[in-house]
C-alpha cells in the first residue's frame, strides 16, 4: 500500500530530528510549523512545552529553535540514529546488524544518550523524523523508533496516496502522433533538447491541439 507519514507535532512532548528541517526546507512545512508551534504554546503557569532535539551538520531553521542541538556531519547522522536505535529498539529484528554503522564518538554518544533517555520516558507522545537529506537506512531507522515508542497511530499516521501511473516520454509521443493529445504542458523540462532523436520531440509537440 502506497503511503505518505502525516507528522501530529503538536501532540508531541519531545521531538527528535535527523537532519530534518521541518520548519524550514521539507515538504508540508507550514503545516509543521503550526502543529508544532501549538505544542511550544504557553498559556497558563501550569503549561509545558515540548522539548526539540536535533542532529544535524549547518545550522538550520529547525535547528535554530532547538533546544538541544548536536552538530554532526550529514555523513554520520546515520551513526546517530543507529545509536538511539540500539538503546530503544529490541533485540534482534530492526536492531540486528546496527553494529555496522558504527558508533559516535564520546560526547557525541553522551548526548545520544541523554536524547533515547527522554524519548523512552514518553513513549507515545514522541515523534522521531528524518530529513530528505538522509539515505533510505536513516528514514527506516526514524521508523523503527517510532514503532518501538508506540508513536504510530497517535504523533505519526500514515495516509494513503492514490496510485498514478506514469507514462513514458515515447507513450506520449506516440498520443501525439495520434492526435488525441488538446494541451500540452512541460514542467522543468526541454525534451527538444534532450529527448531521444527518433522521437522528433521539435515536430511532434506540435501536432497537440
Amino acid at each position: 500500500q502506497s503511503v505518505k507519514p502525516f507528522y501530529r507535532f503538536e501532540q508531541a512532548s519531545v521531538v527528535v530530528s535527523l537532519d530534518c528541517d521541518f520548519l524550514g526546507t521539507e515538504d508540508d512545512v507550514h503545516n509543521h510549523i503550526r502543529r508544532f508551534a501549538q505544542a511550544r504554546t504557553l498559556e497558563k503557569p501550569e503549561d509545558s512545552v515540548n522539548r526539540l532535539y536535533i542532529v544535524e551538520s549547518l545550522m538550520s531553521l529547525t535547528g535554530f529553535s532547538a533546544d538541544h542541538r548536536l552538530r554532526m556531519p550529514s555523513s554520520l547522522i546515520a551513526q546517530a540514529a543507529g545509536a538511539l536505535a540500539a538503546q530503544l529498539l529490541p533485540e534482534g529484528g530492526a536492531s540486528a546488524g546496527l553494529d555496522s554503522l558504527g558508533k559516535p564518538a564520546g560526547g557525541a554518544l553522551k548526548w545520544l544518550t541523554e536524547c533515547a533517555k527522554d524519548l523512552a520516558a514518553h513513549r507515545g507522545s514522541s515523534l522521531v523524523v528524518a530529513g530528505h537529506r538522509q539515505p533510505l537506512a536513516v528514514h527506516l531507522l526514524a521508523l523503527a523508533l517510532n514503532a518501538a515508542l508506540g508513536n504510530i497511530g497517535k504523533t505519526l499516521v500514515f495516509h494513503e496516496v492514490p496510485q498514478s501511473k506514469e507514462g513514458t516520454l515515447a507513450e506520449l509521443a506516440q498520443v501525439l502522433n495520434a492526435g488525441q493529445v488538446d494541451t500540452l504542458v512541460i514542467l522543468g523540462a526541454n525534451p527538444a533538447y534532450n529527448a531521444p532523436v527518433e522521437l522528433d520531440w521539435a515536430r511532434t509537440q506540435r501536432k497537440a491541439k
